[in-house]
């Protein structure tokens, strides 16, 4: 029997935790708990002094969501949209606030992780186990970090820090993970290997249907060490993972690792100097009907930072970066680009007043120069209430695979006269305190971007689109009540490719999500998740129906040291296609058994 769950009940959810939530203890002021963030401005800051909607995921909520991998911990955040192409390991694309999945500028301990090949991360190859924490920006951050920061960043940091511990899980379509870590002040060192039989990740509305098993295999580790150097500090952080994904025309076997080293250290008191270094090697090896392909890409990056404090609390930032990126394509191209970026930023307050302002200018070897900036205003209209505007300007070059690749027996073919994306983009938001516990978020956001890069006409060839324009809203609330906490949040969203007026693919035009927690003491925890993804277009014209998932968790912990995780999806088994042709796993189990130590 099958138990329909539709938005309403999200919503009506999340009216009754607002009531419940006028009880709460009395007021206090806001923010004395917000977290200080790096990935907005490049620096250290706290989160309700930026002009932007930041969503910061530590370690505690990542084992909490027991998410069995990285996207199902994405999905549950407002504006945060996933299309996978089956089962684990299958293709993913993750959209912020609508722009295309390549305007996401995703980073690993600071290095920069999409391939210069194919302008995409690989983002199942990244286990939850090897990670300590997530920060989403939502927003263009191009002034920052240049290129690539159309529709936000998504910055993650490895495992670092006392402790250990180690887990065993498995869970249906054969999927099994074992993970294990040891950390001290100074060095940290983790790994997790998983492997998957998997499902057939097409149905027969595929265009490559084929009914068996498609499975996925990923080993990866991570590492970080400290070193004290007299009057500064040096950072070292590495990560790798290498493995295999199986689709129905073939498979493909990856190998992605990066590493980065900072050396920072303060100058005169009020100075603070950090020179880092970082470099990504990706290679990736996938044998279809059409033959063998494979793409190399590596690329070196360096920066330079010099910050300033003032007594008055404002901060300047004065950066340089720059890096080298290689590709080669097995008989197809071999190529090689130069970017140097100068930036500036500067952010303080005049009484309840806060200001943001960065500019940079890229030098990209193929296309020029490209301005960026962002201006951004923090507004304190009360001790509960703070309301904030920003105005920012992004680009992104094309990847050497938009531009040089001869494509698939003709189709999805690059173009070399493509130009870079530009966008203008504005935000209205709000962050309110309503009770001690209870927070109230919503942002108002319009994006317009120029020559959009599509894979359009009747071989799919790369083109630039006049503009598309995306228009939407978030709302989030946030309850803690006791042993009870929710978490609630809306988007809707108008993503439109303003040539022909159609919706802008993959991406759904409304969705809802809202978990619950009830906590048992220290020893054990219950959760709901509810997610609700609305209708979105696909490929040939398609309009996807839209989905509920039901999904329930718990844990238990004894002896201080012992845990037991049993997580279970799609609680009623309802047919799901995320994608036109594709698959989703149905309903799924998975128990994981674990050991830890504070260190």
């Amino acid at each position: 029997m099958k138990y329909p769950v539709s938005s309403a009940v999200c919503t009506a959810a999340f009216l009754c935790c607002s009531l419940i939530g006028a009880n709460a203890a009395a007021e206090t002021a806001i923010w004395s708990d917000a977290p200080i963030v790096v990935t907005a401005g490049r620096t250290e800051q706290r989160l309700d002094t930026v002009p932007a909607r930041i969503t910061v995921l530590d370690r505690e909520a990542i084992e909490r969501s027991q998410a069995p991998d990285l996207l199902e911990l994405l999905r549950l955040e407002a504006g945060v949209d996933l299309a996978r192409t089956g089962g684990p390991g299958g293709q993913t694309s993750v959209f912020i606030r609508g722009s295309n999945s390549n305007h996401v500028l995703v980073l690993i301990d600071g290095v920069r992780v999409a391939a210069s090949g194919t302008g995409a991360f690989t983002w199942e190859i990244l286990d939850p186990a090897l990670i300590e924490r997530i920060e989403i920006v939502r927003g263009p951050r191009a002034a920052r970090w240049g290129s690539d920061a159309i529709g936000g960043v998504i910055q993650i940091f490895t495992r670092r820090g006392p402790g250990a511990g180690a887990s065993l899980r498995y869970g249906s379509h054969d999927d099994r993970r074992a993970a294990a870590r040891w950390g001290s002040e100074s060095v940290s060192l983790s790994a997790a290997a998983r492997k998957v039989r998997g499902f057939s990740a097409q149905n027969p509305r595929g265009f490559a249907f084929d009914p068996d098993d498609d499975g996925f295999r990923n080993l990866g580790a991570a590492a970080s060490a400290r070193f004290d150097l007299g009057g500064g500090t040096l950072d070292w952080h590495g990560r790798l993972a290498s493995g295999r994904t199986e689709f129905d025309q073939g498979e493909s076997d990856f190998d992605n690792a990066s590493w980065r080293a900072d050396y920072r250290s303060p100058m005169r008191g009020v100075w603070q100097l950090q020179v880092g270094l970082g470099m990504l090697d990706d290679r990736l090896e996938t044998e279809t009907a059409f033959g063998m392909n494979r793409v190399e890409t590596r690329r070196w990056q360096a920066d330079l930072l010099l910050e300033r404090t003032f007594s008055g609390g404002a901060n300047w930032l004065l950066g340089l970066d720059a890096w080298r990126e290689q590709g080669e394509s097995l008989n197809q191209w071999d190529e090689t680009r130069n970017n140097y970026g100068l930036f500036t930023g500067l952010d303080g307050q005049i009484g309840p007043v806060g200001y943001e302002l960065a500019l940079r200018l890229d030098d990209d070897e193929n296309f020029g120069t490209e301005p960026s900036g962002n201006f951004g205003l923090n507004w304190r209209a009360a001790d509960p209430l703070r309301l904030y505007a920003s105005l920012g300007r992004g680009f992104r070059a094309p990847d050497f695979s938009q531009l040089f690749s001869p494509g698939f027996g003709g189709l999805f073919a690059g173009n070399p006269a493509l130009e870079p994306e530009r966008s203008w983009s504005t935000e209205l938001g709000m962050d309110w305190q309503i009770k001690a516990g209870q927070r109230l978020g919503l942002s108002l956001f319009d994006n317009r971007i120029d020559d959009l890069i599509d894979f359009s006409g009747p071989g799919f060839g790369a083109i630039n689109i006049r503009e598309a324009r995306i228009r939407g809203l978030e709302l989030s609330h946030d309850l803690g009540l006791g042993a009870w906490s929710s978490n609630f949040n809306l988007t809707w969203q108008d993503p439109e490719d303003r040539d022909t007026g159609q919706a802008l693919l993959r991406r759904p035009d409304f969705k809802t999500n809202w978990v619950l927690d009830r906590s048992f003491g220290q020893r054990a925890r219950l959760g709901l998740e509810l997610v609700h993804v609305g209708r979105r277009s696909d490929v040939g014209g398609v309009r996807l129906a839209s989905y509920t998932l039901v999904n329930l968790r718990a844990a238990w912990r004894w002896r201080d040291h012992f845990s037991a995780e049993l997580r279970l999806e799609n609680l009623d088994g309802r047919d799901i296609e995320p994608l036109f042709g594709f698959n989703g796993p149905g309903r799924t189990v998975q128990l994981q058994l674990g050991w830890h130590s504070p260190g």
